[in-house]
């Protein structure tokens, strides 16, 4: 059913007005899918013979179509011995993008029903665009500014998304996308890559990000990291390589903050939410460099970066945790940022986690 479902809606969007007789009639598309139906876009499978994931390809029917995450990377269901890190988080996804309709909780519009290592740019020149100007949203494309939010949930209409190209190997994938705006004056040359490293529970995301048009591109770049490792995330314990400080309180009876470790106490019931933004990081990268384990299964996953940490959200609940350290980037005309995330996988019979002490 929920094939047939899915298989409608692609028709829809493929089928358009060429030629002179008449188009027949679509099938009709729900408005709503369960969240299983995502393995139904298309996709690539990789792994390195320790890890398993699926990355999904650009283009009219990817997989991800809102306007808040990075189209390029995502990355699904990354499995290491048995352990899914990035799976569904919520039961059912919307179906348009436009959809703007208040849906039971559990489903997800276009802009966040999405798993695993996503990214999200800030915008670029939003403040200057003025009302019906055009601003940046990188890794996806050039909008245009219809009131006083940048983050409009569900989906604003891109009217520039560049070309974009995808290749895969059996270890990994590759996505790049060119944009050229000489309306706003933006442009740029983005490759991203996500590679299975041989022989390790490991994986890397690199970028490379070249500005290519007239105006500065200053932003900041998050990885959700969403993560799926525990049902209301009982048992799980985040570590880091500084004594951190929580800026908002956390409830008391769910989570604790000692020292360079915050811990769940007790599993988050549906509908409530454990936040705050993260302090104590200092300049140098080393301090990017984190650890989310089930402390009662012993499988976790150890996050690093190769770049200095501009500031730190925490998210999380019942089905799902982020862990979003940012990056800040600062492009002049013609000038090139390169990073690197790396993902140690490990289980509870691992002694080496990414070769953290």
């Amino acid at each position: 059913m929920q094939r047939a479902a899915l298989a409608a809606l692609l028709w829809a969007g493929a089928c358009g007005s060429a030629g002179a007789e008449p188009a027949a009639p679509a099938p009709a598309v729900p408005r709503t899918l369960a969240a299983t139906a995502l393995e139904d876009f298309p996709h690539v499978p990789i792994t390195n013979g320790l890890i398993t994931a699926q990355v999904y390809p650009p283009g009219k029917h990817e997989l991800y179509q809102g306007t808040r995450f990075d189209h390029a990377g995502v990355v699904f269901h990354v499995t290491y011995k048995g352990q899914d890190y990035s799976t569904y988080w919520f039961d059912h996804f919307v179906v348009d993008p436009r959809d703007e309709t208040k849906y039971p909780a559990g489903t997800e519009h276009a802009c966040c029903s999405v798993s695993g290592p996503v990214e999200e740019f800030a915008p670029v020149g939003f403040d200057e665009a003025g009302m019906n100007g055009r601003f940046l949203k990188p890794g996806i494309g050039i909008f245009q500014r219809i009131d006083d939010r940048y983050d409009q949930f569900p989906t604003l209409p891109v009217l520039n998304a560049g070309t974009r190209g995808f290749k895969a190997t059996k270890t990994g994938a590759r996505w790049t996308q060119d944009l050229k705006d000489p309306q706003s004056g933006y442009g740029y040359h983005y490759v991203k890559s996500v590679q299975l490293v041989a022989g390790k529970p490991q994986m890397t995301i690199s970028h490379v990000l070249t500005n290519t048009g007239k105006k500065p591109i200053v932003t900041t770049v998050y990885n959700h990291n969403f993560l799926t490792l525990s049902p209301g995330n009982e048992h799980v314990a985040i570590t880091a390589p500084f004594v951190m400080t929580a800026q908002k309180p956390l409830q008391p009876e769910l989570a604790k903050l000692d020292g360079k470790t915050i811990r769940y106490l007790a599993p988050l019931p549906a509908g409530v939410t454990v936040t705050s933004p993260i302090g104590g990081f200092g300049t140098a990268a080393s301090d990017y460099d984190f650890t989310v384990t089930n402390t009662q299964t012993g499988f976790g996953q150890r996050i690093r970066a190769d770049q200095p940490i501009a500031r730190i959200n925490f998210w999380s609940i019942a089905a799902t945790l982020g862990w979003e350290p940012y990056i800040a980037i600062d492009l002049k005309p013609g000038q090139t940022k390169r990073w690197t995330y790396t993902y140690d996988f490990y289980g509870p019979d691992d002694r080496n986690r990414g070769d953290k002490p």
